[in-house]
């Protein structure tokens, strides 16, 4: 087990939670801004989004002449999240308007944009949250069918549209906006707070809950200050009625969690979303999304649970159990695709490259699950994973595979789409670093192997574990495994939880037992001050091992409180674990 301390000796003067978030890149200008997520700039900020002033404008003429509004809704929590936001807004400014003029699309798989959606816009004016920077061909063929086109997006593109009509409002290609670190939410919810302050209302801030929701689920980088501050507000401020109602759903695990926070409605809220997306039917899709709108979620619509047939359910009831079991299947069917990527990966030796490229015939995985997939694979095996899925290209005798590709998170090399395309032969990459779309000619995939192997042939494919603390058992802190333990309000992307090592632990020299050994084996020891180690899901067999002489262990981490009767235990929560045999003198 190999293991770095992942604070520079420098802080270690510096208080517990300065000391974590410094370690984690966090600024040390902003820092007490960022622990109490102020944003002093926070107030305008919106005019530095090019073109944004155009957009409002012209909402504001389609609202007062009546004219009808096309919205793409994109296909993700952030793309849910963003249309919901505009539509709720406009709302609030005009309920009728709302029923009679506007009219929402949803892709019927995982596509984004424009490109499936071009002859279904009918509408003046068109709207694309989270989406449409790059649609550039779609963009003139829309001006040609003199539809006007307002663009909510984060995601990066060469340049503004040439397009005449097309009004573009994104972060990244405005030079003044500084945070590039914010979501299609974080977008729409600038432009309604424009819209308040040119047109004179105060409606924006009722839908931070949706922009914090979307960025957290688009995982944006939670150091940036603005983002921390809008989903920390937001967070604080949920009324949307199927976020609220997601989170009744999931309380006990959330609570588990720390309460409402970044990491717990990552875990406990937009996967639901993304399952619906990826694995729910049209209609699913289309009674999650329209649950987030206020103007529909508590329409009384017949409910499809068994046994209730001719019962009447507010709509966002009805979406939360749907929710609820397409995650069900969705799991079912990944479960499904890991066995039997699993055995491919066995059968055809894939460990003996440096990343594991799992090719697919269509059928063996669901296109919508291939990065879900991916994603377990890399964790599963600690090693970057391809799912790629075959297919053939129209009018020519030449195959692609295409699909999802997923960093291991603990590699030492962490911006994997970079690699894959500095080998200079796939078709696409697009993504995040470590999380994205591929696509490579079959006759370039020997090629791709080679030129990743040479690149990797170098990095130490072990796991590397970052702790904050490195101590003996003697130097365990129960008052700064309390204060670990309580900061599950800083976690988030790019800010990942603490870990704590403790090395070589003399195990005779400690109580060491084995709870509930019929139903769920735990091994506890006892450390100074009542500290305890906890291993899960353990076994007799482990626990009997442990237990024999001159053993000497290593664990790291989480730190965790166990309250009882109102008195507070420190604990650490054991991820992984080295033992020894070693003669104790």
């Amino acid at each position: 087990m190999k293991y770095k301390l992942f604070n520079i000796n420098e802080n270690n003067y510096i208080q517990v939670i300065p000391r974590i978030l410094i370690s984690r890149g966090i600024n040390t200008e902003i820092l007490e801004d960022w622990i109490h997520a102020k944003n002093p700039n926070e107030k305008d900020v919106w005019q530095n989004l090019d073109q944004i002033k155009d957009l409002v404008l012209i909402v504001h003429d389609a609202l007062n002449q009546n004219w009808d509004i096309d919205i793409i809704v994109d296909s993700d929590a952030d793309g849910f999240t963003s249309a919901a936001i505009f539509i709720n807004y406009l709302t609030k400014i005009n309920k009728q308007y709302v029923k009679d003029h506007i009219h929402y699309y949803l892709h019927t798989g995982k596509q984004h944009g424009l490109s499936d959606m071009v002859d279904k816009i009918t509408a003046p004016v068109v709207i694309i949250p989270d989406a449409g920077s790059n649609d550039y061909e779609e963009h003139e063929q829309l001006f040609k069918k003199g539809t006007v086109v307002g663009i909510l997006d984060h995601h990066e593109a060469p340049h503004f549209s040439s397009s005449f009509g097309v009004f573009t409002v994104n972060n990244q290609l405005s030079k003044n906006y500084q945070n590039k670190n914010f979501s299609g939410a974080g977008i729409t919810y600038r432009f309604c707070q424009a819209f308040d302050a040119m047109i004179g209302y105060n409606f924006a801030d009722e839908f931070l809950d949706l922009a914090a929701l979307g960025n957290l689920s688009d995982m944006m980088d939670y150091r940036s200050l603005e983002t921390r501050h809008i989903i920390n507000k937001g967070l604080h401020n949920i009324h949307n009625p199927f976020f609220y109602y997601m989170i009744e759903k999931n309380q006990f695990s959330i609570d588990k969690k720390g309460g409402v926070n970044y990491n717990s409605i990552a875990w406990y809220v937009t996967p639901f979303i993304n399952a619906v997306v990826r694995s729910g039917t049209q209609e699913e899709k289309l009674l999650v999304f329209e649950s987030m709108l206020t103007i529909k979620a508590f329409d009384k619509i017949e409910s499809g649970k068994r046994g209730h047939k001719g019962e009447f359910v507010p709509r966002v009831e009805e979406a939360v159990r749907i929710a609820t079991n397409v995650k069900s299947r969705q799991n079912k069917l990944t479960d499904s695709s890991m066995a039997l990527l699993e055995k491919k990966i066995k059968d055809e030796n894939l460990l003996n490259n440096s990343i594991i490229i799992c090719l697919c015939n269509p059928g063996d995985v669901e296109a919508n699950l291939a990065g879900l997939v991916a994603n377990k694979i890399q964790a599963k095996y600690q090693r970057p994973c391809l799912v790629l899925i075959k297919g053939k290209i129209p009018d020519k005798d030449e195959y692609i595979y295409a699909g999802s590709a997923r960093n291991y998170s603990m590699s030492e090399i962490q911006n994997l789409r970079e690699i894959c395309e500095k080998t200079g032969v796939v078709n696409y990459a697009t993504g995040h670093e470590g999380a994205f779309g591929i696509s490579i000619s079959e006759q370039q995939l020997d090629t791709f192997i080679e030129k990743t192997n040479m690149i990797y042939k170098d990095v130490d494919q072990e796991p590397v574990y970052y702790a904050d603390y490195i101590w003996s058992p003697i130097e365990v802190s129960k008052d700064i495994i309390l204060e670990l333990a309580n900061m599950q309000d800083f976690w988030g992307q790019e800010i990942p939880e603490t870990s704590i090592v403790i090395k070589d632990i003399i195990l005779e020299s400690y109580e060491v037992t084995l709870m509930s050994p019929d139903k769920n084996p735990t091994i506890k020891i006892t450390l100074k001050d009542g500290i305890s180690l906890i291993k899960f899901k353990s076994s007799e067999e482990e626990y009997e091992e442990w237990i024999k002489p001159n053993k000497i262990l290593t664990i790291i981490g989480k730190p965790n409180i166990n309250e009882w009767n109102g008195i507070k235990n420190a604990q650490i929560l054991i991820d992984d674990y080295e033992l020894r045999e070693e003669w104790v003198f």
